[in-house]
């Protein structure tokens, strides 16, 4: 079964409570880390004596003077490194004292001290205090991640091995929560590494109890029995240290190896159990004695008498047994603390020893009695779990604000850093300015010459590219105003050769005529109307000769009707504004015929009776345009 053993004088750096099964609920293998003597170089000495007058004091079981000691060196230190490592110290004893509000606070103060004195070693010992009071308030995945943060601080330097060794030891505890037996013996093989650097032999005789728990805890899940022997080995081997350096040990981590050695007696030796017997009882005197002196916790004379019992009984003494567990529960009646659990424990084992005696009224007593210590110790639980809850939200609360902390000091670092690299780089580019300030002038004053040497040279031959390009376009345009009259000139004389030759033509057809016809009047007639028409005519050439070079073009692209070549002849005579007579001459035809003729020009150009032939044709030239 597993049980809790509550102890106010324990250790500063893990848990004070302790869960092992053995046959009763009382005989326990102790897993306890002890105080850790920490001590950086950079503290003053002042801290350094009172941080060593608390481990002797520690060490003889004087611990009602620890908490005085470290009272009077804080009122009289200002340092924040000093003030992180007391500030922890304090917390850590209080956390022990269950006195949880109290260690938190003493633990916000050990980390704003330590971030101040931005000291690796005060900060690794800060986030150590604040692992521990996760550890009481059963979060192993803070403790784990509080404990690898301060590694981080001190990983690089043996300045500080205690530390190092404490914050490993909290590491593996937590792993041990988890019976994760890689990790443990990861860790604690660490701490054994640490112990031996420091030359420390509370610390190792702490580690090997450590490690034989460890393979105890191996054993009962393989039940190999080569496992056994190597836990015996190390309890063995924290026994002869202790033995041969009786004041370098702390007392409670003796009397713990003596009970632990005494219950491998009880519970795992193959031998006869007389035997047996007598090899336990001979290391739990070794632990009366040094109880008996007061160099370890009274409190553990119960599992001293709980082992006892245990062996009564498999003598079948149940008398026997019977009076060691009542001696051992009058301990823990007498005590100052509040020890239900244990109490009740013991009760349920007084009760079962009575009914295997047929006493029922007693096992009766004891059952009752057992029920209400129960009530007691849930109640006394719950007030504990509120206290915790508490503190773990101001926890919580407080790691962001360290947080906000820490991000804070970490900008105004990099801003003095950045600060500085700007002024550095401002007085060096002040000086080299300096240094360069004739050769940059001399060398602005002659480029800005030559700038503008140049500059003046590009004008004036841009203003002459520029006019020389303005006297070719208009040489080319009046070259090209030459070629567009010439050719306009001789397209105008051809429409005009072209209409005269068709009217050549047709007068000579009608003297041809004539002359066939025998009519010689006629004929003279004709000549006299030709010198006349040829008279006008001249006339009309000159107008012809303005005609559009694109006038017949225009003709057909706006007739809705193919035009015929006298079509054409018709509208090139309008066009010259030749009257009706005039065109009738030209064409040997009468004034009626030609006004017929307009009338079908009207039709095969689309136009409106309103629509003058005369002005649209005039307007073919505009229209191109």
């Amino acid at each position: 079964m597993e049980v809790s053993y509550k102890f106010v004088t324990l250790v500063l750096l893990v848990t004070r409570l302790i869960h092992v099964k053995a046959k009763f609920l009382y005989h326990i293998f102790f897993l306890i880390c002890p105080l850790v003597q920490i001590q950086a170089q950079t503290l003053l000495p002042s801290t350094k004596e009172t941080l060593e007058k608390v481990e002797q004091s520690h060490l003889k079981n004087k611990v009602q003077h620890i908490l005085p000691v470290l009272e009077e060196t804080i009122r009289t230190t200002t340092s924040p490194a000093d003030l992180a490592y007391l500030y922890a110290y304090q917390s850590s004893w209080y956390i022990a004292l269950d006195s949880l509000r109290k260690g938190k606070e003493l633990l916000d103060r050990s980390l704003e001290e330590a971030i101040k004195s931005e000291q690796n070693t005060a900060l690794a010992v800060a986030y150590r205090a604040k692992a521990h009071l996760n550890n009481s308030l059963n979060l192993p995945d803070a403790v784990i991640n509080d404990a690898l943060t301060g590694l981080k601080y001190v990983e690089e330097t043996d300045e500080d091995l205690q530390t190092k060794y404490a914050l490993n030891y909290l590491l593996y505890g937590a792993y041990s929560k988890w019976d994760d037996s890689e990790k443990m013996e990861k860790y604690i093989r660490a701490c054994r590494k640490y112990a031996i650097q420091a030359e420390n032999i509370n610390l190792q005789a702490n580690v090997n109890n450590g490690i034989s728990s460890m393979y105890q805890a191996r054993y009962r899940k393989t039940n190999e029995s080569h496992l056994l022997d190597s836990s015996f080995f190390y309890l063995n081997n924290s026994f002869t240290l202790q033995q041969q350096n009786p004041d370098k040990v702390s007392g409670n981590t003796f009397v713990i190896t003596c009970i632990n050695l005494a219950n491998y007696y009880l519970e795992f030796s193959s031998e006869d159990l007389p035997t047996r017997k007598q090899k336990a009882f001979q290391y739990l005197e070794y632990a009366e004695t040094k109880l008996q002196k007061k160099e370890a916790s009274t409190d553990k004379l119960v599992n001293i008498f709980g082992i006892k019992s245990s062996f009564a009984q498999k003598e079948g003494n149940l008398p026997l047994a019977e009076q060691y567990l009542l001696q051992g529960l009058a301990i823990l009646m007498n005590d100052n603390g509040h020890y239900y659990r244990l109490e009740y424990a013991i009760n349920q084992d007084l009760k079962e020893i009575s009914l295997k005696k047929n006493d029922l009224k007693s096992a009766i007593n004891y059952q009752q009695r057992a029920e209400q210590l129960l009530r007691k110790s849930f109640d006394e639980q719950q007030l504990l779990n509120a206290q915790r809850l508490e503190v773990q939200y101001e926890t919580d609360k407080k790691d962001q604000q360290l947080k906000l902390l820490s991000e804070r000091e970490s900008f105004r670092k990099k801003q003095n850093y950045l600060y500085g690299g700007i002024a550095a780089a401002l007085l060096f580019g002040l000086v080299f300015m300096f240094i360069s300030y004739h050769f940059r002038l001399k060398y602005s004053v002659e480029r800005e010459k030559k700038l503008q040497q140049e500059k003046n040279d590009a004008e004036n031959q841009a203003a002459l590219q520029l006019k020389i390009e303005k006297e070719e376009q208009e040489r080319l345009k009046a070259e090209q105003e030459l070629l567009d009259l010439k050719r306009q000139q001789l397209e105008k004389e051809a429409l005009a050769n072209s209409l005269l030759i068709d009217h050549k033509n047709d007068m000579l057809q009608q003297i041809k005529s004539k002359i066939q016809e025998g009519d010689t009047g006629k004929i003279q007639k004709l000549l006299k109307e030709e010198m006349l028409l040829n008279a006008d005519f001249e006339d009309v050439k000159m107008q012809i000769q303005a005609l559009h070079p694109d006038f017949f073009n225009q003709l057909n692209e706006k007739a809705i009707q193919k035009l015929t070549p006298l079509d054409l002849r018709y509208c090139a005579y309008l066009y010259l504004k030749m009257t009706t007579k005039q065109i009738a001459q030209a064409l040997h035809v009468e004034p009626q015929s030609v006004r017929m003729f307009k009338y079908r020009l009207k039709q095969k150009f689309g136009l409106g009776k309103e629509i003058d032939l005369e002005s649209f044709l005039g307007t073919m030239n505009t229209m191109k345009n």
